[in-house]
Order: C-alpha cells, then structure tokens, then sequence
C-alpha cells in the first residue's frame, strides 16, 4: 500500500491538487484496492468511469489510459479532479460532488443531496486524516 500511496502523492503534485486531497479520496473510493469495480461499474483505486475515461482521456492527459492499470487510473482520477476544481473555482464541495455524481448534481451547499453532502464530508475528513498523518500507510 505504500507504493499506491506515493503514486497517490506524486499525482496530487504532478497535476497541481493538494495530495492529502487526493490520498483521501482514493481511500474514500476504493480504500486503494486496484482491482475494485462498483455497482456503476467504476474501476479501479480512483474509481474511475469508462466512459469518463474514454472521453476525457485524451483531453486531460494527451493519452488514453487502461484503467486496470494503477497509475493509469490514479492519472486520470486526479487529472478529472483538478479539471472539476478548477471548473468550479476551487470550491472543493463542487469539484467533489462533481467527481462523486457528476456535474449535473452540482449544486449550492444547502441544496446538495444529502448523500454529495456525505461524501463530500467523507472525502475532506479522509484528507484530514492523511494530512494529519493518522491514515494507513
């Protein structure tokens, strides 16, 4: 797990997001199991979207990417993160609704479904919890 968490920590700084950020929320996604695939059929530590993928792949990265591929979907994970940051000003319940549900569910704080709203805080606490030096190693 030690090396996921420095892939974690290297893409946070490559593509510019906090990397406490982005440790905290592949642990929040898939608890940095590579080979997990959701019920969406999301895959991988960052729990990324085929289609999502697919589309914005080579757009984001210049590449397409195989997202059985550890640093693949760590790449591409961060890389939709700090593209929904920066869509979204910065406004880290935005970018992080957006990654969770999609940008059509983002909406202001008190609007926000009550399961964005979890995550969101699920996510930011994960992060908390790196950067403070209390999450698995």
């Amino acid at each position: 797990m030690m090396i996921t968490k420095s892939m974690l920590y290297a893409a946070g700084l490559k593509h510019g997001v906090n990397p406490h950020l982005v440790v905290g929320l592949a642990w929040h996604e898939s608890g940095w199991q590579p080979s997990v695939v959701s019920s969406a059929s999301a895959v991988g530590i960052m729990q990324v979207m085929p289609s999502t993928a697919a589309a914005d792949g080579p757009a984001l990265l210049n590449r397409d990417v195989n997202l059985y591929v550890p640093g693949d979907n760590i790449d591409m994970g961060t890389a939709i993160l700090k593209n929904n940051l920066n869509r979204y000003n910065n406004d880290l319940a935005k970018a992080l609704t957006a990654y969770c549900a999609g940008g059509a569910a983002v909406t202001d704080w008190g609007n926000l479904m009550a399961d964005c709203r979890r995550y969101v805080w699920a996510v930011y606490n994960a992060a908390m919890m790196f950067k403070d030096g209390k999450g698995p190693v």
